[in-house]
């Protein structure tokens, strides 16, 4: 004799369906949504990886004239605001390069001495025009000393935002006399010789984060400048050689990178 099912047989199936279905369907929504923050993490790394590669090429290109005639203008400088390394806030830092680093090859300012400012523009201080992120801003003209930028001159300015993701940003650099100390590297978050240029610098770009409840995440790089040693000691040029009766070789000017 045929036996249909019952009603309690019938609603203890569609429950254990109903429950089947929602594992399935947590499953797969976690799956796709991990499998989404990994896509948008790499991307973001590449991003990461393009700005550190742009800082930390400028940075070794930086121009520093070895005739040993300098001016604030040769050096480096770290206006610091932010000595807590907090994700919120930035450091500011300005240097005199030369190359395609950051402005690109085909700019006006990639064949002759230029100055970059690097910080943070945050959202509170973003508009249309000026967006949030990681900006540098660029002075320079077709002269060769950096004592001749005019800054109130905008057509001399250059603004390149280099990542939106960024949100805060810190600087530290190696102390000008006592640069390491029982074996550490002594950082500091001020540079008071802003003359010249320091040993080695230490970044902290605090990215924003991925997820929403997450925390932002720092990327931390630290390089050396190679023309520390240069600012340190600069070259005679022939005149100022022979005024003090030493030998020299005329040079008017270095830099880090090729």
């Amino acid at each position: 004799m045929n036996r249909g099912f019952t009603m309690l047989e019938l609603l203890l199936s569609i429950m254990i369906l109903a429950f089947m279905t929602i594992v399935t369907t947590l499953v797969f929504h976690t799956v796709v949504r991990n499998w989404t923050l990994a896509t948008e993490m790499a991307d973001n790394m590449q991003r990461v990886d393009y700005i550190t590669a742009q800082v930390t090429h400028s940075l070794r290109s930086a121009y520093f004239p070895t005739s040993g005639k300098t001016t604030e203008a040769d050096g480096f400088m770290l206006l610091n605001s932010n000595e807590n390394n907090d994700p919120d806030e930035s450091d500011v830092i300005s240097w005199t390069k030369l190359g395609p680093a950051i402005v690109g090859r085909n700019s006006r300012f990639a064949r002759s001495p230029h100055r970059v400012t690097l910080f943070v523009r945050s959202e509170r201080d973003a508009d249309e025009e000026h967006p949030a992120g990681l900006i540098a801003q660029v002075i320079g003209e077709d002269k060769f000393r950096p004592e001749d930028f005019d800054e109130d001159d905008e057509t001399n300015w250059d603004w390149f935002l280099l990542g939106s993701q960024v949100q805060g940003f810190n600087c530290r650099v190696l102390d000008k006399d006592e640069p390491f100390r029982s074996g550490m590297a002594n950082w500091q978050d001020t540079w008071d010789t802003s003359n010249c240029i320091p040993r080695r610098v230490q970044l902290t770009f605090w990215m924003k984060p991925i997820a929403e409840d997450k925390d932002p995440y720092p990327i931390v790089r630290v390089l050396d400048i190679p023309l520390w040693d240069i600012s340190q000691n600069p070259l005679k040029t022939d005149s100022t050689a022979k005024d003090d009766g030493r030998g020299g070789r005329k040079t008017s000017g270095g830099t880090g990178g090729r």
